[in-house]
């Protein structure tokens, strides 16, 4: 669940241990889908009914530039998750990204419906998209608003990035961004363990 009472400001994430994780099962009810031919609109209808993004035309053509032509790789790499009446309510990726500078392993547009939200589902994903990891090294892009999202990848080995500005980083003042943003992220997942 996205809190847009935050100031939204972009964070990254590390993990230099990502072959060593815990593992959840999803619930009873619901099992895996790997992306195939088809499923691109429930893709971009579930990153709008998340809060990910503002519209679903423009999720429609991220959708179409970032991936329209990895539809081989979709299919090893982005993971569904649907209920037993094949209703899609989760997903993420394992995608390659160069905000370091060069190509790493990347969890990428992990979102699941607040309707199925409490239910174990974000953890099964995160299992699975990380068993299909095969480095050590695995990052990935969050904000503010996602700290709940942030204590679970937290459980899962991702630790906040501190250092320089990485190197394909689209917003200025990362640095003094950076601190302000984890400031609000640690309050607010302290208030929300308590």
């Amino acid at each position: 669940m996205l809190d847009k009472s935050v100031p939204h400001i972009p964070v990254v994430m590390v993990n230099y241990d990502a072959t060593n994780f815990p593992e959840f099962s999803l619930p009873e009810g619901y099992s895996f889908r790997f992306y195939e031919q088809g499923l691109e609109e429930a893709w971009c209808k579930l990153q709008l009914e998340t809060g990910q993004v503002a519209s679903i035309e423009v999720i429609r053509e991220r959708f179409q530039t970032e991936f329209g032509n990895e539809k081989e790789k979709l299919a090893k790499r982005c993971l569904f998750v649907q209920t037993a009446n094949e209703e899609i309510v989760g997903t993420a990726m394992l995608w390659d990204g160069d905000t370091f500078g060069e190509l790493a392993s990347r969890i990428h547009w992990v979102a699941v419906l607040d309707t199925h939200g409490g239910k174990g589902i974000a953890k099964a994903l995160l299992t699975k998209i990380h068993s299909l990891n095969k480095n050590d090294f695995v990052y990935l892009t969050t904000q503010t608003g996602s700290y709940q999202a942030i204590y679970l990848y937290q459980k899962f080995g991702f630790i906040k990035y501190i250092g320089e500005t990485p190197l394909n980083w689209k917003t200025t003042n990362f640095l003094e961004q950076n601190e302000k943003a984890w400031q609000i992220i640690e309050s607010k997942i302290s208030e929300h363990k308590h």
